[in-house]
């Protein structure tokens, strides 16, 4: 077997993604210090804590090397999770965003019980209808109101109640300003159990740019961990409170992971410090540039969808309206070298468009100055002009991760 060959094979996709400005809401950019142990020995072990005095673990008739020092690096993220997020407790050993969200279910419901969640087609995840009722839950829809931005408090508790659902998992994807949790919560009461699903906003969240979702009333978080939270591969999930939280955990430790994969837990917890030390300059630049962009997308004639606060955005997203489709457009991009996202959720409200992600960019340190000439670029691309030379050298000047480690 040719090995080298294969080798040979991604490093051609390494170059290629490397010539690329990267405008997608659904990827980060990770810093050299958070990928540090990635290659590391400890890699190849399971992480079950740090052990007893001596570093070793007895769990029954297991037993294990303890990693003391990966578990002080953890505990001090766990910390530092729990005070950005106003929780109470956090667990960082899920694997996955949908990984997280399988864990959040199975630890705060039971077969049988109903699970409310967004429909697809106003932006909820592809998988949470399919995962509810593969383990064993009744699963209701519910919409996401793009014209307000907003969801139809009393309309979806009259649901909710109508189908005495247990939990409202907020799945949406496509959202440009907070959610309006404080009157979704006295609308279904406090009975309900609320899932807000982070995985877009958790960076903003830390950095005390978007909204708190457990301030203000969510039962708990959970999220991948690598959109506006730059981190790797992985998922998380925060509690409000402790008592729902350590239940929950009991779950979630006892049987639905082996290994958080130790390599991972090391570059989450690294990220997550990162935001605790970092993450508010960087989520205010995400937000400034976001509106940025859109204004001067406007600006060169294109429609640019606006949030319930009259901004352009709230977060990392921008959503550029569209009249062709993906099958179309995408092409033109992928020839000039730029990467976005194309989706069509909620089909009669809105019709296609791009979302646009700013977080990725900012991390590489570009600024409101630099949305001007992005914005020239997804205009050039959208009416079929090549540009490729002119963005890969645009993209080039910006190799820098910002916001990390990496700079001290």
């Amino acid at each position: 077997m040719d090995i080298q060959a294969y080798f040979r094979n991604i490093l051609a996709d390494e170059q290629i993604d490397a010539e690329f400005l990267h405008l997608t809401s659904n990827e980060p950019l990770v810093s050299k210090t958070a990928r540090t142990f990635v290659n590391s020995p400890l890699a190849d072990r399971y992480f079950l804590g740090g052990g007893d005095a001596d570093g070793i673990i007895y769990s029954g008739s297991f037993t294990t090397l303890g990693l003391p020092g990966v578990a002080k690096l953890v505990a001090a993220a766990e910390a530092a999770a729990q005070d950005m997020l106003n929780a109470a407790i956090v667990n960082l050993n899920c694997l996955s965003g949908v990984h997280a969200m399988m864990c959040a279910l199975l630890s705060t419901t039971e077969p049988g019980d109903t699970v409310m969640t967004v429909h697809h087609d106003h932006g909820g995840h592809f998988a949470t209808q399919g995962i509810v009722e593969r383990i064993g839950r009744r699963h209701v829809s519910t919409e996401y109101d793009f014209e307000s931005s907003s969801f139809q408090a009393e309309a979806l508790a009259k649901i909710f109640h109508d189908v005495k659902a247990k939990a409202l998992y907020l799945d949406v994807s496509y959202y440009l300003n907070p959610h309006n949790i404080r009157e979704l919560r006295a609308a279904l009461g406090e009975a309900a159990v609320i899932i807000y699903d982070a995985s877009h906003t958790m960076g903003l969240i830390m950095g005390g740019q978007f909204q708190s979702p457990l301030a203000e009333g969510v039962d708990l978080i959970c999220a991948n961990t690598h959109k506006t939270l730059p981190g790797p591969q992985k998922g998380m999930i925060a509690f409000r409170d402790g008592e729902l939280g350590r239940r929950a955990n009991g779950i979630i430790n006892a049987c639905l992971y082996s290994s958080p994969h130790t390599a991972g837990v090391i570059a989450l917890a690294v990220t997550i410090l990162e935001m605790q030390e970092f993450g508010h300059d960087y989520a205010r630049q995400i937000v400034a540039n976001s509106n940025a962009l859109g204004a001067e997308l406007e600006q060169l004639g294109h429609k640019v969808f606006r949030g319930n606060t009259g901004r352009y955005s709230e977060n990392h997203q921008v959503h550029l309206s569209v009249a062709s489709n993906s099958k179309t457009l995408y092409p033109q991009f992928f020839r000039n070298r730029i990467n976005v996202n194309f989706d069509n959720p909620g089909i009669l409200q809105r019709g296609e468009f791009i979302r646009l992600g700013t977080q990725e960019i900012t991390r590489r340190g570009m600024k409101e100055p630099e949305m001007k000439q992005i914005a020239a670029f997804l205009g050039a691309s959208l009416r079929g002009e090549a540009c490729a030379e002119e963005v890969t050298a645009f993209a080039a000047r910006f190799r820098l991760v910002y916001y990390s480690f990496d700079q001290e």
